[in-house]
């Protein structure tokens, strides 16, 4: 095998992998990187056997040929080099570029991935499905331990897509005016999402969105990729939004409120009995929000409230999160302390938080 790539676009390529290729003390061959050289493109393979990624970049091929390489040190190598040019050869079972050579695995021992193909039934932007994942993903369970809820749930529909994320803790829904092809629901993997959110943060040309089995298929320019999809129900979301008779609600300068949830945040952090747990006071125009840990903290903020006044204990961590991604006035919505709260952006109702209370303890 030989062949000359342009090193940029080489570079490009192999850190797209960096977040599928882990070391896989099983089986090693795993982490290892196809790349296959045929008909003047080079076509990549990596698997993680739960989600595979496929790209191809053209080149100058002077001798077809493949091999399984560990793609981290060429590519911490490669990125020194000054050339615009790489050549690139196997020779003796060493991966020779330039005046370094590496070692390459058995690539009768990689497994056989192929390309499959599903009906599409979606497309947009890569950067802006980003931007949906990235507003929901982090009220996603975080491990496997729950496995229907560690995911995002995308819902396909003729003229909007959803997406929803819950760790039963709290609920985050948003929907986007959309024409979609066909109507469908799947549950991606946190680990999937995560892995898609790197790949396709600047990519601003469209991908599409199909399923095929137990896969969801995503494809753009050169590249392929493909992850299993959760099975298992996800719980029942619109049960949960459509429970909007809240009888007390209050407004807040989004800026203030994130200020004085970070302060809180320092020592909650610190409560033994309710790690970021705090009390808030909504009392007349002027919430009270206090914990104690290792020390003791209490910030106001102003407010315009719309209902009696009330107590309850929530998450500061929690609700931050939310309140970080978004930009106008924080809205929050409840009825009691032991009752759900919906909290939302100012005039965005396409935008909905679910939080559930700690019991509150004077």
């Amino acid at each position: 095998m030989k062949f000359s790539i342009n090193r940029v676009d080489l570079i490009n390529i192999l850190s797209d992998y960096s977040s599928i290729l882990k070391d896989h003390p099983v089986k090693p061959i795993i982490s290892g990187l196809s790349m296959k050289a045929y008909s003047n493109q080079i076509t990549f393979t990596g698997t993680s056997l739960e989600v595979n990624l496929i790209k191809k970049a053209d080149a100058t091929i002077e001798n077809e040929g493949e091999c399984v390489f560990n793609p981290a040190l060429v590519l911490e190598y490669i990125k020194l080099l000054d050339y615009t040019e790489l050549e690139i050869s196997l020779e003796d079972n060493r991966l020779v570029i330039y005046n370094a050579d590496f070692a390459v695995m058995d690539k009768d021992e990689f497994p056989i991935i192929t390309e499959i193909e599903g009906e599409v039934s979606a497309s947009l932007p890569g950067n802006e499905l980003v931007g949906y994942l990235d507003k929901v993903k982090f009220s996603a369970a975080l491990t496997g331990d729950n496995l229907p809820l560690a995911c995002v749930r995308m819902v396909m529909k003729e003229n909007e897509l959803n997406f929803v994320s819950t760790d039963s803790y709290r609920l985050t829904f948003i929907k986007k005016d959309h024409n979609c092809l066909k109507d469908l629901e799947i549950s991606l993997p946190i680990e999937t999402v995560s892995i898609l959110c790197k790949l396709l943060k600047n990519l601003e040309e469209e991908i599409t969105v199909a399923v095929k089995d137990n896969n969801v298929i995503f494809t753009w320019k050169n590249s392929y990729f493909s992850s299993r999809i959760i099975e298992l129900p996800f719980p029942n979301y619109r049960g949960i939004l459509g429970n909007s008779n809240f009888q007390k609600s209050m407004e807040f300068n989004n800026s203030e409120l994130k200020s004085a949830l970070k302060k809180v945040m320092t020592v909650a952090k610190t409560n033994e009995d309710t790690k970021f747990g705090a009390l808030f006071d909504f009392k007349d125009n002027t919430l009270i929000i206090s914990s104690a840990g290792r020390a003791k903290i209490s910030q106001k903020v102003s407010m315009i409230k719309e209902g009696d006044n009330f107590r309850a204990s929530l998450n500061t961590k929690y609700l931050y999160d939310f309140v970080d991604n978004i930009s106008k006035n924080a809205i929050i919505r409840g009825n009691s302390s032991s009752a759900m709260f919906e909290v939302s952006e100012y005039n965005n109702g396409n935008y909905i938080y679910i939080l559930m209370p700690l019991a509150l303890r004077d």
